[in-house]
C-alpha cells in the first residue's frame, strides 16, 4: 500500500509538473485542470514531505493566475492562506523565503485595498518590517517607502501620531539613501512630502483655513498647465525619452509630465503655498523635469531620419553607424541623468519647410537651453588630438560649440576625450586651450558667448574656414550666432544667403568692419564678399606714431567743424538692394597705367586722390582714363567718434590721431543715377592721409552702393 501511494503521488506530481511547464511555455487555458491537479498533488503530499512546500507554492501560483484573470476574492483569500503557510514553514535562511514574503505582502495589501480590513494592514506592516531586515542597506530605499506607505495608511485610518512620525522617519532615511542621481530620489522626495502633508493635514483639519492667497486646486492645475506650455515653447519640438528610447512630440511630453510623481507633488501645493511661492516651485520643477541633452556631431552615412524612428523604440532597432550613434548618445544622456535627449538628425521633420524654418531659427536657443551637449568626435582616437577632428571644420558645429553652456567631448568609441572626467569640459582649462587653438576663438567667448551683432567681423572670421554640405547653410548656420531671424530659401545660392545676412548685420548695427575684406565680390552687392573665405584674413594696419607737437598748430574752428561733420553722419544701412554707406571720401584726381603692358597679376596703376599720398596698386580691372569717375572711400561708423566730455580739444585730437592712420580703402566707381559700385575688391588698397591739414579738409558722402 505505501508503495502504491508513493507511486500515485509521484504520478500526479509528474503530471502536474508537465501541465505547469505547458502553462509557462504556451498559451494555456485549462487553469481549472491545473488547479485541480495542484490540489490533488497537495493532498497526496503529507506535511513532512520534502515537496510539500513546493506543492503549496504551485497551487498558490495557479490560483493567483486565475485571480488575475477572473478577479475573484475567494481565490485571493486562498492564495493568502497558502502563501502564509508556505512562508511560515520555511527556515529563516531559505533563499525563497524573501520572495514568498513579498508575494504574500502584495496579496494582503491587495485584499486590504479592496476590503479595508485593518487586520490585513497590520499584517502587511509586520511583513514589511520582516522584509526590510533581510535587504542590504544600499537596496532598502523602495522597501523603506513601502513600509512608510503602510504606516501612513494606518495613520489615516486610526490617527496614530506614532505611525505617521515613523513613516516620516523612514521617508527621510530613504531620501538619505537616494542622492539626486539615484533613480528613486524624486520618488523619495514625493513620498516624504506626502507623509509630512498627511501629518499637517490631520493637525489642521479641526479648524477651517482662513489664510488669504492660498490657490485652489483648479488654480494650481491652470498654473501648472500655463508654465508647462511656456517651458515647452523653449525646448525642441520633439525629444527622445531616454529610458524608453521613444521619440515624443509635445503632446507626449505633456502626457509624460502629467503621469509623473513631480506633477502629483505639484498638485498638492494647494494646501501648502501661496500663489507666488506656488508659481516659483512649479516653474523650478517643470524646468528640472524637461532638462535635456543635445548631440553635436559630424553627419555621416545612414543617419536615421524622423520617419525611421517615429513610433519605434530606437533600442530595439538594428541599423548602421548612424543609428548606433543615436543609441549610444541616448544611453549616455540617460547615464548622465537626463530623461530627454535631442539629435538634429531625426528630431526635425525635414520634409516640412515650415518646421525646418522654425528649427533653424531656434537651433541656437535649443543648444543654449540644453543642460549638456555631448560632442562625438568620430575621427579622434584615444591618443588623437581634438584639433584634428573634422568637427571643427563644419559650419553648424560652430553655433553648437558657442551656444552650449556645458559640453563634453567624446572620442570615436564614446569614451571621454583623453579620459578627462568632468561635468563640463568648458571648465577644464587645459582642454579649453586645445579648443581655443583649434578654433581661434578666445576662451572668454567659448565660456560665455552672447549672441548678437557685436564684434561681427570676428564672428565671421571664426566661421570663415568652415564648410557645409548645402552651400546656403554656411550663412544659415550663423543666424543664431548673430541673433537674426531671416527666411530660409534653399537654392537661393550662398551669395544671396550671405548677402541677406550681411545686410541684416549692417542694418541692425551699422558695423562697417564687415566691409573690410579682399576677395571675390558678391552678385548680391559689390561691397559684400561672395563667400566667407575673405574673412579668414584679420585686418592689421601699421600704426603711425603720435606727434604731440603738431597739436599746437591746429585750427580750432576747422577741427570742430570736422568733428561736427562726422558726428552728423548716420550709421550705415541697407535697403532696396543698396548699401547706404556714410564715408570719408577722397576723389581720385589722376590714374596712370604703369609700363607699356600688364603683369600676369593685373594692371599696375599710379593713383592720386585728394588728401592721400600717391598710391601704386595692382588691380584686377582696367580703369577708365577719366579719373573723376572714381573715389576712394573710408567707411565710417558713428561709434568710432571719440566722446566729447570736459575737454572738446582732447576728443578732437583723438579723432585726428585716428584718422591719420592708414586704412583699407574701397575703390568705388560712379554709375548713372548717383549710384556706385565697388570694383577691384580682390586687391588690397592701403591708403595713407597726407597730413593733418588734409584730414581737416576731408569730405564726407553717403553713397548708395549696388
Amino acid at each position: 500500500m505505501p508503495t502504491r501511494l508513493s507511486n500515485a503521488r509521484s504520478a500526479v506530481k509528474d503530471l502536474f509538473d508537465l501541465l505547469l511547464r505547458e502553462a509557462e511555455h504556451k498559451s494555456c487555458n485549462n487553469l481549472g485542470e491545473l488547479i485541480t491537479l495542484a490540489r490533488t498533488a497537495l493532498e497526496f503530499t503529507p506535511p513532512e514531505h520534502a515537496h510539500r512546500r513546493s506543492a503549496l507554492i504551485h497551487l498558490a501560483n495557479v490560483l493567483y493566475e486565475r485571480f488575475r484573470k477572473e478577479d475573484t476574492n475567494v481565490d485571493l483569500d486562498e492564495v493568502i492562506k497558502l502563501r502564509r503557510v508556505a512562508w511560515e514553514s520555511m527556515p529563516p535562511d531559505d533563499p525563497e523565503r524573501q520572495t514568498i514574503l513579498l508575494e504574500l505582502d502584495d496579496c494582503l495589501y491587495e485584499r486590504f485595498r479592496r476590503g479595508g480590513a485593518i487586520t490585513d494592514l497590520v499584517e502587511v506592516i509586520s511583513l514589511r518590517r520582516a522584509a526590510l531586515e533581510r535587504i542590504p542597506l544600499s537596496d532598502r530605499c523602495r522597501q523603506l517607502l513601502k513600509l512608510a506607505d503602510s504606516l501612513a495608511e494606518r495613520f489615516e485610518r486610526l490617527g496614530s501620531v506614532t505611525d505617521i512620525n515613523e513613516a516620516i522617519g523612514l521617508g527621510r532615511t530613504a531620501l538619505e539613501l537616494c542622492p539626486p542621481s539615484h533613480p528613486d530620489h524624486v520618488l523619495s522626495q514625493s513620498c516624504l512630502a506626502n507623509y509630512l502633508r498627511a501629518k499637517i493635514g490631520k493637525r489642521g483639519a479641526q479648524a477651517p483655513k482662513t489664510g488669504v492667497g492660498s490657490p485652489s486646486s483648479l488654480d494650481i492645475q491652470q498654473l501648472i498647465k500655463k508654465i508647462v506650455s511656456e517651458t515647452l515653447e523653449t525646448v525642441p519640438l520633439r525629444l527622445f525619452h531616454t529610458p524608453t528610447g521613444v521619440l515624443c512630440n509635445r503632446d507626449l511630453l505633456l502626457s509624460h509630465f502629467e503621469r509623473s510623481p513631480q506633477y502629483k507633488e505639484l498638485l498638492s501645493l494647494v494646501s501648502t503655498c501661496d500663489s507666488q511661492s506656488s508659481a516659483t516651485q512649479i516653474r523650478d520643477a517643470v524646468v528640472r523635469f524637461f532638462q535635456f541633452a543635445t548631440l553635436s556631431h559630424r553627419w555621416g552615412r545612414g543617419e536615421p531620419l524622423l520617419r525611421d524612428v517615429e513610433g519605434a523604440c530606437i533600442y530595439d532597432m538594428d541599423g548602421g553607424d548612424g543609428l548606433q550613434k543615436l543609441q549610444q548618445f541616448c544611453t549616455l544622456a540617460l547615464e548622465r541623468g537626463f530623461s530627454w535627449a535631442w539629435s538634429d538628425t531625426c528630431c526635425i521633420d525635414k520634409d516640412s519647410s515650415a518646421e525646418l524654418q522654425e528649427a533653424i531659427g531656434s537651433m541656437f536657443s535649443w543648444y543654449r537651453s540644453s543642460s549638456l551637449t555631448l560632442v562625438h568626435l568620430c575621427d579622434v582616437s584615444g591618443t588623437g588630438s581634438l584639433a584634428d577632428s573634422v568637427w571643427f571644420e563644419r559650419g553648424w558645429t560652430l553655433q553648437e560649440l558657442l551656444a552650449s553652456r556645458a559640453i563634453l567631448f567624446y572620442s570615436y568609441d564614446w569614451s571621454l576625450y583623453k579620459n578627462r572626467e568632468s561635468a563640463n569640459h568648458k571648465t577644464d582649462d587645459a582642454l579649453l586651450e586645445e579648443v581655443e587653438e583649434a578654433t581661434g576663438i578666445a576662451k572668454e567667448y567659448l565660456m560665455d558667448f552672447h549672441p548678437g551683432l557685436d564684434n561681427a567681423r570676428s564672428r565671421l572670421h571664426w566661421a570663415s574656414r568652415r564648410r557645409t554640405t548645402r552651400p546656403e547653410d554656411i550663412a544659415y548656420s550663423l543666424f543664431g550666432i548673430f541673433r537674426v531671424h531671416l527666411a530660409i530659401f534653399y537654392g537661393e545660392s550662398v551669395e544671396h544667403a550671405l548677402g541677406r545676412l550681411l545686410a541684416e548685420i549692417i542694418s541692425g548695427s551699422g558695423d562697417v568692419s564687415v566691409l573690410d575684406w579682399v576677395g571675390e565680390a558678391s552678385s548680391f552687392n559689390s561691397c559684400f564678399p561672395a563667400n566667407l573665405v575673405p574673412y579668414q584674413t584679420v585686418p592689421r594696419m601699421r600704426h603711425t606714431p603720435d606727434d604731440p607737437a603738431s597739436r599746437n598748430g591746429l585750427d580750432p574752428e576747422k577741427t570742430q567743424k570736422l568733428y561736427s561733420k562726422l558726428a552728423g553722419l548716420p550709421r550705415a544701412g541697407f535697403g532696396n538692394s543698396k548699401l547706404t554707406l556714410p564715408s570719408i571720401i577722397h576723389q581720385v584726381t589722376a590714374v596712370r597705367l604703369q609700363g607699356s603692358s600688364t603683369s600676369p597679376s593685373g594692371y599696375t596703376y599710379s593713383i592720386r586722390a585728394s588728401g592721400l599720398t600717391p598710391l601704386e596698386v595692382t588691380l584686377s580691372v582696367n580703369l577708365d582714363k577719366s579719373a573723376n569717375r572714381y573715389i576712394l572711400a573710408r567707411p565710417w561708423h558713428p561709434k568710432a567718434l571719440p566722446t566729447q566730455t570736459t575737454s572738446d580739444e582732447d576728443a578732437v585730437w583723438e579723432l585726428l590721431q585716428q584718422l591719420k592712420q592708414p586704412f583699407n580703402a574701397l575703390l568705388l566707381k560712379k554709375l548713372p543715377h548717383n549710384e556706385y559700385r565697388r570694383i577691384a575688391s580682390d586687391c588690397m588698397i592701403t591708403a595713407r592721409p597726407q597730413d593733418v591739414n588734409s584730414i581737416l579738409d576731408s569730405q564726407v558722402l553717403i553713397p548708395d552702393i549696388v
